[in-house]
């Protein structure tokens, strides 16, 4: 043990009185080691803090100081003792007397310098209350299989049920660890949480021969790994398979982003979800809160539509290069998990983006060509194609019959009003730009049954989120003038349902708004490592509104937009 009294211990002692001091330089740091051990100081506590920032070293006089990483070299600990390593050499080797009564876990920590073909930086580690342990480390792993330093207050430290030593013990933090702290016949268990780079689930891609996707026809063969992270919404670890892959979208093909579109050789689950072989990632590009998609979906969940796609946040690695952050979502399709209209069924589409080849019709009432998007294998003049474009026109023709209010012979006898009235409320609510019987209005049909509107579908540009339309303001109606939409307003009936769902949602509004924060927090590392590959919040992308900065201004004026839409509609409809 090296000795030190450069300064008189009254004037140490003032110091370490100060409570949380921070010791910045060497000399400093040694003289209140020195002293504090010279006085028969012990230490209670000691834990590493975020950011590299150092050590808090608590003592049994209450004092607390921090000892940066830049003086402090090593700490080593035993049951009864801490060993405190300066960077010059010199170490002071302090009685360890936790002030905590039972068994108590005091720090935990994991080490690049203990995990280092696995770490580039110390992770950060935080206790919460008096039963959990986030750890994040920020770099991607191909496995979870750590070394890591934990201080504590009893006896011995188990790892999932088998007896761990800190420093030295390697765990496999996939999933969540229970930590048990024994002492004596007392014990106290935590749950471990090893959360890696944004603590997103990874997906990597690799194209044979890492070729580029420059198609939305042509797909390209490709290796799929999937790793769940701890925590993530969904079951499972990971997955490795084969995978076809191409582009996807109109406009949002065009973007830097690119979505894509996935297609397997047998049914998979992707994280929890039913088992399919056709799945999308969709890039929200031009949704910089990342969040209007989910959002929209979410009022789907909790709607009387039948089907709405279900999505899970991604990272996506493709070709060895971080790509972003993506939804993993459905591809909306008939199956009994998605569309369920049976093997006979119809899946339609309003879609002015209908390309050559496409199968469509058009009614009177409807602008824009009806593309016929399943079954696949229908073509003009077949039967298949005869029964839907019949059954379209006598819906069409009911709706602006003389007597289309008649629930017998009128628009009800083919239209089903319920999925119509949600699928019309969320549309409004989002101010969904497209969403005006223009492209991805989704509509299908089962034999012997009504037509149905939906799935729900593109939101990236709702919400406030596009400057060159009206749909950029809260106050105003938009979805209410839409083709078929405008017709059913004429209907009392129709009216008094959508009032009635419409307090619906806006007494979901705060679930709605909590769903908005607890998803912006969740991506609150993804969004940092999105903005370092894109550069999008400080900067114009079309067709945004306004650029807002940070992506907390961008969370903020997506929700008070959607408020104030909530509040104005509430007034109009309340009128009528």
């Amino acid at each position: 043990m090296l000795s030190f009294s450069c300064t008189k211990y009254d004037e140490i002692e003032k110091r370490v009185d100060n409570l949380e001091q921070k010791i910045i330089d060497l000399q400093t740091a040694l003289d209140i080691l020195q002293s504090a051990y010279d006085a028969g100081i012990k230490i209670t506590g000691i834990k590493s803090l975020d950011d590299d920032r150092g050590w808090e070293i608590s003592f049994s006089d209450h004092s607390v100081i921090t000892v940066g990483n830049n003086l402090l070299y090593n700490v080593e600990s035993n049951d009864k003792y801490i060993t405190i390593v300066m960077r010059d050499g010199t170490s002071f080797m302090f009685q360890f007397t936790p002030d905590s009564i039972g068994p108590k876990l005091i720090s935990f920590s994991i080490l690049a310098k203990d995990n280092p073909l696995q770490m580039v930086e110390n992770a950060e580690c935080e206790i919460i209350g008096d039963s959990i342990v986030e750890c994040w480390v920020k770099n991607i792993m191909s496995n979870k299989q750590l070394i890591a330093n934990f201080y504590f207050e009893g006896n011995e430290v188990y790892l999932n049920d088998s007896i761990a030593e800190s420093g030295t013990t390697s765990t496999d933090f996939r999933k969540p660890v229970k930590l048990t702290i024994a002492s004596g016949s007392r014990s106290k268990d935590y749950t471990v949480y090893v959360h890696s780079y944004t603590g997103l689930p990874i997906i990597w891609i690799e194209t044979v021969g890492r070729q580029e996707i420059i198609s939305k026809e042509e797909y390209l063969k490709a290796s799929f790994k999937l790793q769940e992270n701890v925590i993530t919404r969904g079951a499972g670890d990971v997955l490795i398979d084969s995978v076809l892959i191409k582009g996807r979208g109109n406009t949002t093909w065009g973007m830097p982003k690119k979505p894509y579109r996935l297609k397997f050789d047998k049914k998979q689950s992707l994280l929890g979800e039913p088992m399919d072989k056709s799945w999308v990632l969709l890039s929200n590009y031009a949704d910089k809160t990342m969040l209007r998609v989910y959002t929209a979906f979410y009022m789907g969940y909790i709607s009387n539509l039948d089907y709405t796609p279900k999505s899970h946040f991604a990272e996506l690695i493709l070709n060895g290069q971080y790509n972003g952050t993506y939804l993993v979502c459905d591809k909306i399709k008939i199956s009994a998990d998605r569309v369920n209209v049976g093997n006979d069924g119809f899946l339609l589409e309003v879609d002015t983006k209908a390309e050559d080849g496409d199968i469509t019709f058009r009614l009177d009432h409807i602008s824009e060509p009806i593309n016929i998007k399943e079954p696949e294998n229908i073509s003009v003049g077949d039967d298949n194609y005869n029964y839907i474009t019949a059954f379209m026109s006598k819906a069409d023709s009911a709706l602006y019959s003389s007597n289309f209010t008649d629930p017998d012979n009128g628009w009800q006898k083919y239209i089903d009003m319920d999925s119509f009235v949600d699928w019309y409320l969320i549309n409004e609510i989002t101010k969904n730009n497209d969403a005006l019987m223009y492209s991805s209005c989704y509509m299908n049909l089962k034999r012997g049954g009504k037509i149905k509107m939906g799935p729900l579908w593109d939101f990236d540009l709702a919400m406030g989120n596009l400057y060159y339309n009206v749909t950029c303001y809260y106050d105003g109606l938009w979805m209410r003038y839409a083709e078929w939409i405008n017709r059913m307003f004429d209907d009392p009936v129709f009216v008094s349902k959508v009032k009635e769902r419409f307090d619906y949602f806006y007494g979901r509004k705060d679930d709605i708004m909590r769903t908005i924060n607890e998803n912006a927090q969740y991506l609150r590392y993804a969004v940092k490592e999105n903005e370092n590959r894109w550069h999008t919040f400080y900067e114009f992308t079309w067709p945004n509104y306004d650029i807002w900065g940070s992506y907390q201004n961008e969370v903020q004026s997506m929700k008070e937009w959607l408020n104030s839409r909530f509040e104005w509609l509430k007034a109009e409809f309340d009128k009528m």
